[in-house]
């Protein structure tokens, strides 16, 4: 059992400096990140990265149809579309006659009025009927004016394909 035992930690030692004898260049990837290019890349203050996006930024236009959400946000009058007030009625309240303070004082019967809700709520795009059928309406006329483009695009070339094909037939004659 002694002997056994002697063995067994014979091995786990021999196990044990073995394992710690590597070096950390056959251990390591040389070509891995440092740990600041790591944090830079992470929280996006690499320099080389924030001037090719300022590069690119520069050379986009500056509203190009794919930046554009429904003609927003030049066209703030659609707001009012995307975002509908939600009915709020006025509610009236009467005050009976009444006395107040520690004198008595007489104050005369009115008639109140006030809001349901404390704040105006509104509906998020696409909860009301009207919202919905404004954001088709408006989806099926890009629809249309897409197709007008492409009607008016095919029209062109072949006009000028018809053109090119006039001319090559007066030069051959």
């Amino acid at each position: 059992m002694l002997m056994r035992s002697i063995n067994l930690l014979t091995v786990l030692s021999a196990l044990l400096v073995t394992g710690c004898a590597s070096k950390l260049e056959d251990v390591a990837n040389p070509n891995a990140p440092t740990m600041k290019q790591v944090y830079e890349d992470y929280t996006g203050s690499n320099q080389e990265q924030i001037a090719e996006r300022q590069a690119t930024l520069m050379q986009r236009p500056a509203v190009a149809p794919s930046d554009q959400q429904l003609g927003l946000p030049p066209y703030p009058e659609r707001l009012d579309h995307l975002y509908p007030r939600l009915p709020n009625p006025d509610l009236f309240m009467y005050v009976r006659p009444h006395a107040v303070g520690a004198t008595g004082a007489p104050v005369p019967a009115y008639i109140t009025r006030f809001s349901m809700y404390e704040r105006q709520p509104y509906a998020l795009p696409g909860e009301t009927l009207d919202a919905a059928k404004i954001l088709s309406d408006y989806q099926v006329q890009k629809v249309h004016e897409q197709n007008d483009a492409l009607k008016k695009d095919r029209k062109k070339s072949a006009i000028k394909a018809n053109t090119q094909h006039q001319v090559q037939e007066l030069s051959h004659r």
